[in-house]
């Protein structure tokens, strides 16, 4: 329980800042922008901690431990994307503005703006759901598993207990061969009913690879070394009851229950509510100040767990002879020929589109004291979230050479954290971890809020309000938006991974906003026409492409393999470029000047 108790006095920490800083909080300026105050320093830590977030900590690890070495392939996306910001970040400071779309509608217009920040609020809001799962993993890791329930014929179980894998079996010493259990469905009817039966083939070492070839075909199948567990999971397609019994069990092995001490759902309560809290008391203002401990903290302890998991591991022969021996991973210590180039194209270009055009970095740019040190932050940016990245891949990496089971590894780096460092540096790494998550999620829902205020409620419904009043009405939307981040949270739970949660919103956010974004800040020649039709496009193609399966269904498979990120960005900047040329000559001077008016 320490890395529990270790948490907590972290969040009583932070909770006593964001009270202090509440308190220096008189103006909308200073809740959404810091009073314009960071220097560049203390912008590189904020901007590191914000975006090195759970797409990276948890959702870049979660690849690696799929994938294995081909994933620092991953952090290209930003490390291009940084060098572009780099280059517009300046003029961005220099425009008198506090959110994106305040930029995009001063060039072209209220229709854009507002389409603007729908299509952020939408992208926003999947963000900050699977942060919001993320702070969950967090919470059902650390507080670790009830005590293991020993099962026996005629015990029930859940259908979520066997889809969840909390069902657990393992082998016995020395045994070798098929490890069969039925469950029986219970059903309210007197119909008969089939039992369902999952089997386990238990081998030597040096046949796993073969037998796990053989049976990846056979439904509710699977094969482990001798000595080792298997988690009990049925095809879904199987569900035909709520609950089940044990009918039989093999002689060879136990059969356990294994749950955690906090749910998953519990958690994530738990990580909402506090985020949502911390985030209505002193907005950007409480985060900065925060996120100066939280970069250090993450730079230096990964700097010392990487070697740490390096000799843990063996070095390379060590991680190399672990991943032959786990039977399906000969390709983990592959840096080339692992992904094919779509799926380069899947996994990079999203993470480019939203650094280049991400709503959280401009509110740091705008919060700046100056244009010279947001373009000298935004530089450092460069080289320090690539090394951070690269090395939170490493870390992940090595760390999955040490963890067979895919339960473990959905959390690769949380989970090695508290199992595989030192007590002090686990602690750290995790105070880390959550210092992480919190910093992005209260970011990423402090925009959407202050967007809001500014771009929808004084530009349409009340110009004139209070500076009191605008505050408390952020406030307010901190908590609207909280709770809608975690119904989506509830939506994407059992469904989707972390790494394509982020994908899915970096591709709605990059194809749509990213294009009018950056032409308004360098191309003259775009123009309204030209940014609402981008928008739009931006935005349906990449939900309709992701959602509706019958149109990959319909396409070449060479083209049907592709994410909606292509289609998308492809088609939000041709027809940018295409309608802006076609309308320019019906632009007047008078209608520019009073776009930037708006």
């Amino acid at each position: 329980m320490i890395y529990f108790f270790t948490i907590f006095a972290y969040l009583l920490l932070l909770g006593v800042i964001g009270v202090w800083k509440s308190r220096q909080i008189k103006t909308e300026e200073d809740f959404a922008l810091a009073g314009r105050s960071l220097s560049p320093w203390i912008m590189v830590c904020t901007m590191l901690a914000v975006w090195i977030g759970t797409g990276s900590i948890v959702g870049n690890a979660e690849k690696t431990y799929e994938t294995g070495m081909a994933a620092l392939l991953l952090p290209w996306g930003t490390f291009i994307g940084m060098i572009l910001l780099s280059l517009i970040a300046r003029r961005a400071r220099d425009i008198k503005a506090s959110s994106v779309p305040e930029i995009i509608g001063g060039r072209f217009g209220q229709t854009a703006r507002s389409l603007a920040v729908i299509s952020l609020i939408i992208a926003y809001m999947v963000i900050v759901s699977y942060q919001f799962n993320a702070g969950g993993a967090v919470i059902e890791v650390i507080t670790g598993d009830k005590e293991p329930v020993a099962l026996k014929v005629g015990d029930s179980l859940t259908w979520d207990q066997i889809k969840k894998g909390r069902v657990r079996f393992t082998a016995d010493e020395g045994f070798k061969g098929t490890a069969s259990i039925s469950f029986t469905p219970i059903k309210l009817t007197w119909e008969p009913v089939e039992a369902l039966t999952y089997s386990i083939e238990v081998v030597a070492s040096e046949n796993i690879a073969e037998t796990k070839a053989k049976v990846a075909k056979i439904d509710n199948s699977v094969a482990i070394r001798e000595g080792n567990y298997a988690r009990i999971r049925l095809d879904p397609g199987a569900e035909i009851a709520p609950a089940y019994k044990v009918k039989s069990l093999p002689a060879g092995g136990l059969l356990q229950l294994r749950e955690p001490i906090v749910t998953a759902a519990t958690a994530t309560i738990i990580a909402a509510v506090f985020i949502v809290i911390y985030t209505t008391l002193a907005g950007l203002l409480s985060l900065a100040y925060m996120d100066i401990v939280t970069g250090i903290v993450i730079t230096v302890s990964l700097l010392i767990a990487f070697p740490l998991y390096w000799l843990k591991a063996g070095g390379w022969d060590g991680m190399t002879a672990s991943f032959a021996a786990m039977g399906d991973r000969p390709e983990h210590m592959q840096f080339w020929g692992v992904y094919s180039w779509t799926q380069i194209i899947n996994y990079c270009l999203p993470v480019f589109l939203l650094v280049l055009g991400d709503a959280n970095q401009y509110q740091r740019i705008f919060a700046s004291r100056s244009a010279k040190g947001a373009k000298s932050a935004v530089t450092a940016m460069i080289f320090v979230a690539l090394a951070i990245e690269l090395l939170i891949i490493s870390c992940a990496w090595i760390a999955a050479s040490m963890t067979p089971d895919p339960e473990e590894g959905k959390y690769i780096l949380i989970f090695a954290a508290k199992n595989y460092l030192p007590l002090p540096l686990g602690c750290l790494f995790m105070v880390t971890v959550v210092a992480i998550i919190i910093s992005t999620a209260d970011s990423f829902l402090l925009v959407p809020a202050t967007t809001f205020i500014k771009d929808v409620y004084l530009n349409f419904i009340n110009p004139k309000a209070s500076e009191k009043k605008i505050i408390f009405l952020s406030r307010v939307l901190v908590v609207v938006f909280g709770v809608i981040a975690w119904i989506v949270s509830r939506l994407f739970a059992e469904s989707t991974g972390f790494f394509e949660k982020a994908l899915y919103a970096f591709t709605i956010y990059g194809a749509s906003i990213t294009p009018s974004l950056v032409a308004a800040l360098i191309w003259p020649g775009a123009t309204k026409a030209g940014s609402i039709t981008s928008i739009l496009a931006g935005v349906i193609v990449a939900i309709v492409w992701s959602e509706a399966n019958f149109i990959q269904e319909s396409l070449p498979a060479a083209i049907s393999d592709l994410d909606a990120v292509l289609p998308a960005i492809l088609l939000s900047v041709l027809l940018l470029i295409v309608v802006s040329l076609l309308t320019q000559n019906k632009t007047t001077p008078a209608q520019t000047e009073e776009n930037r008016e708006q």
